[in-house]
């Protein structure tokens, strides 16, 4: 249903009320005043029907499923009712007939063009219905007010009065009908216009909303007027704590005169360590502009920022690794230089320990250096393992019976004390993988060794294993150890990194070397005295298991 068509017609039974009641109690006001009696009943009559009508209209209005017909029965009536006071102020010598007028500006108002010219129509016929039957006395109207118009006059004057006030009724109905055409384009316009408007801010809120970066406005006063919602969720702060705040205190930026006359030329990039609300150091990037109108002229401050913590720690990893592997490049020629003679010593002090008759003491001290080059010979090669690349020896097979053979040697090494228990849980059957299995027995032989010497005073390790959905499988070891302080957690795969008596801290560096090199991930969460969990990601053989 046209809610506007509705509310038109409402208005316009509330008017014709008002109207008729106005109009007419005038008349019978001024009739009374001259003496003319007779006169009151027919046009109180009138005021009766036309409420009547109404209440009519009220009735059909509320049931009418098409509004359009509801208008031109409410109108045709009303011309009724205008014919019928006419009559009673004398036919052609009335001076209401303009009352024709209103129903026809009415009809263009709620009918447009078409409506309008119907009414004017109707109302041509009615007006010259009534002056026809006049003319040849077969109606003989009331009159209390002559316009000087008389019936007994020649056709000639009737004709003309008549075509008068039809052409002013086509007049009204050219003019009225013109306006509310041109009326009812421009609001169809402007309701295109402002349904655009709406896209068009809904749109420009949507984008301001779910852009990754932080945008912020800031007035002529370098006071901020806007903050987005990324801007809060970096920041930490809400809107309506920054508002009004200057951005550059804000931002932790030294703004100057220099800064003014640089943002003139071209926007400004600014790198700055910014407070969160929770207190979080963040490193962010700030570009810094001025925000213009569409005549150019400058209405304020534009910035754009993101978050760059974790891109500068990126960085500093990577030149860490770069670091690191410059080191290991060069240690790993130093240790081929150092292996060489110390398996000729190793060599040589075994044949004197043969050879030479040597008292309890000296025999200790042999010992005692055989055993460190060994141990010294041990941590060198676990050294190459870690800095050398290594060729994959990649082959298909069963993560689960790989596991389960690495745990058997676990359990019969010197390594596994006897208060360890250790649970299996397999998920979803065989889980075929394509790895180096020596690679990755030794990556699970390490992972368990340090859960289990995390288990001093013994305890639980379960090994489990599960597949995702993005055709990968999880392999989670946990224990019930002494966990890892905090203090340590960020360096745990640091090479040389240990808090073991005796470690090289090249076990977990290896691991993650390995894991990463076949195309996984290793993720670590520990809790002090609550224990370890270590999940480890690697591909699987799609439609395999």
């Amino acid at each position: 249903m046209d809610k506007e068509l509705l509310f038109r017609i409402k208005t316009l039974m509330v008017l014709r009320v008002l109207i008729i009641s106005l109009f007419l109690g005038t008349i019978i006001i001024f009739q009374i005043r001259l003496g003319q009696l007779p006169f009151v009943v027919p046009v109180t009559i009138l005021i009766a029907l036309t409420y009547l009508l109404t209440i009519a209209y009220s009735i059909h209005l509320r049931f009418a499923k098409k509004l359009k017909l509801s208008c031109y029965l409410q109108l045709i009536g009303d011309l009724l009712v205008e014919t019928g006071v006419i009559y009673i102020s004398g036919g052609i010598e009335s001076p209401f007939p303009f009352l024709y007028i209103l129903s026809i500006i009415a009809a263009s108002i709620l009918l447009y063009r078409r409506g309008s010219y119907f009414i004017a129509s109707i109302s041509s016929i009615l007006y010259g219905s009534l002056v026809d039957l006049e003319f040849y006395n077969i109606l003989k109207p009331l009159t209390f007010y002559s316009t000087g118009v008389n019936i007994s006059s020649t056709g000639e004057a009737v004709i003309y009065t008549v075509f008068l006030n039809i052409s002013a009724f086509y007049l009204v109905a050219f003019l009225s009908s013109y306006l509310s055409e041109n009326l009812r384009k421009t609001g169809k316009e402007l309701e295109e216009k402002s349904e655009d408007l709406i896209q068009l801010k809904t749109f420009h809120e949507s984008v301001l909303k779910n852009m990754g970066s932080g945008l912020m406005t800031a007035d002529l006063n370098r006071r901020i007027i806007s903050f987005n919602m990324a801007a809060e969720m970096i920041t930490g702060y809400k809107f309506y704590e920054v508002r009004g705040k200057p951005y550059y205190d804000f931002f932790n930026i030294s703004h100057s005169a220099d800064l003014s006359d640089e943002l003139i030329k071209n926007p400004v990039y600014r790198e700055v360590i910014f407070k969160s609300k929770t207190g979080q150091e963040l490193h962010l990037g700030i570009n810094i502009s001025l925000l213009r109108d569409e005549k150019q002229k400058i209405r304020g401050i534009i910035a754009v920022f993101q978050d760059l913590t974790k891109v500068k720690e990126m960085e500093k990893m990577v030149v860490k690794s770069e670091r690191l592997a410059a080191i290991g490049r060069i240690a790993a020629g130093v240790a081929h230089e150092i292996r060489n003679p110390l398996a000729s010593i190793s060599g040589s002090i075994e044949v004197l320990k043969k050879e030479l008759s040597l008292n309890n003491t000296n025999k200790k001290l042999m010992d005692i250096v055989l055993r460190e080059t060994e141990r010294l010979n041990s941590i060198i090669t676990q050294f190459l393992t870690y800095a050398s690349p290594h060729k994959k020896n990649l082959q298909r097979f069963n993560i689960k019976e790989l596991i389960t053979e690495t745990l058997l040697l676990l359990k019969n090494s010197k390594e596994y004390p006897s208060n360890i228990n250790i649970i299996t849980v397999f998920k979803d059957g065989d889980i075929m993988i394509n790895a180096d299995p020596k690679q990755m027995k030794q990556v699970i032989w390490n992972l368990c060794l340090n859960s289990i010497q995390a288990m001093e005073n013994g305890g639980t390790m379960t090994i489990s294993t599960n597949i995702n959905g993005n055709n990968t499988v999880n392999i989670v070891i946990r224990d019930t150890g002494i966990g890892i302080p905090e203090a340590d957690f960020k360096k745990i795969f640091d090479p040389f990194f240990t808090t073991k008596e005796g470690g090289t801290g090249l076990g977990l560096a290896t691991v993650l070397k390995t894991v990463e090199g076949h195309n996984g991930n290793i993720h670590i969460e520990s809790e002090k005295e609550m224990g370890t969990v270590i999940k480890i990601t690697l591909p699987i053989l799609s439609n395999e298991r």
